[in-house]
């Protein structure tokens, strides 16, 4: 079965109280896949990046979903059996 991460991420962010969805970076410095998804899903205006933090444990990045992603999570939602 494959996954819809443009759906996952999409629907995560929606169902937030506060419409965000973040990844931790890994204690290596490196970032979780969804990381390379969400700037996916950010170049196409579905996400909107709104933070960066630099923490003692790494960085986290945020991003808001916008209402092209939205739209987007709808459709995809919609056409789903």
């Amino acid at each position: 079965m494959r996954v819809n991460h443009e759906r996952r991420l999409l629907n995560k962010a929606a169902e937030a109280g506060d419409c965000r969805i973040s990844v931790r970076q890994r204690a290596d410095a490196s970032w979780p896949g969804d990381h390379s998804r969400l700037t996916a899903l950010e170049s196409t205006g579905r996400l909107q990046r709104i933070h960066l933090h630099d923490g003692p444990e790494g960085s986290v990045a945020v991003w808001q979903i916008t209402a092209a992603g939205l739209s987007q999570l709808q459709a995809l939602t919609s056409g789903a059996a």
